[in-house]
């Protein structure tokens, strides 16, 4: 009796009909937990896991790199013309009254473009622009039009570095993320990451800002988005974010960090949610 060949093809159906479980340390048998009535196994990310429990085993190593990665302070912003000098170079404030603002600014510890407009030196859209050619970045005018950007980005985060997702054009996937005071480069990698869009900053008048943020409107409620404030360890947040994927009979998640959040998006069958743990004291 001739002995058993496995050919080339059969060996590719094989390999079709019993998948390998993405987690590098399953032992299980995978073709019982493929095919299986009670295990369908998950694919998230183009991988496949035999089980929820190797989904979480590999969420949570991703997690605590995450956590255990060391994140550098961002470097304060200095310009070359501070503020109160770039006024005076347009002519909106006056040497007196420059003066008069810098007194007032240090006496109180207060932010300068906020004391110069407390005083009616300077008004709001005038700052703005001086601290938007500070940053080298352009102004977006905003006004009361009602925003209609598809890229959602956590209302968490929109509060935590005041910004808002201002235009999103989808043939460049290019978003623009107007802020009030100064532009966060650290969330701007990672709302790139997460999206897969480029981020790219603008300024907004703290009037805009509060306009589209306060009361909220149906476009940036988070409905979709919850928080936990409650400082937990990998293991807990590896658990909790296999139960939403679970739930969500999700396809696809990505993982970030920013400051004391980590910032979990998971792609559902039929919607998207984002998960924001607090892994680290303000």
């Amino acid at each position: 009796m001739p002995d058993t060949q496995i050919t080339p093809k059969s060996s590719s159906i094989w390999r079709k009909l019993s998948p390998k479980c993405a987690n590098r340390s399953c032992d299980r048998k995978t073709w019982l937990q493929a095919f299986g009535p009670r295990n369908p196994g998950l694919n998230v990310e183009g991988d496949w896991y035999c089980c929820a429990e190797c989904f979480e085993r590999t969420v949570r190593e991703k997690i605590a790199d995450l956590m255990n990665s060391q994140v550098a302070p961002a470097k304060p912003h200095t310009s070359r013309v501070p503020l109160g000098l770039l006024l005076l170079q347009r002519g909106i404030l006056s040497a007196e009254q420059l003066k008069i603002a810098l007194n007032l600014h240090r006496a109180t510890e207060s932010n300068f473009g906020e004391v110069v407009q407390q005083l009616g030196f300077a008004t709001q859209e005038q700052v703005t622009a001086a601290v938007a050619s500070q940053w080298a970045c352009p102004v977006f005018p905003l006004g009361d039009r009602r925003l209609d950007v598809q890229v959602r980005v956590p209302r968490r985060f929109m509060e935590l570095y005041r910004m808002l997702p201002v235009h999103y054009s989808e043939s460049e996937r290019r978003l623009l993320i107007g802020f009030v005071s100064s532009v966060q480069h650290q969330i701007l990698y990672t709302i790139g990451h997460i999206t897969s869009c480029t981020p790219i900053p603008c300024f907004i008048t703290a009037r805009e800002y509060e306009l589209h943020l306060h009361p909220p409107s149906a476009l940036l409620v988070g409905e979709d988005e919850l928080v936990f404030e409650q400082i937990v360890d990998a293991v807990e947040l590896a658990r909790i974010t296999t139960s939403y994927v679970v739930q969500l009979v999700a396809d696809r998640i990505r993982l970030g960090i920013c400051r004391e959040y980590l910032w979990i998006r998971i792609w559902g069958k039929e919607r998207e949610m984002d998960l924001l743990f607090r892994v680290r004291s303000s």
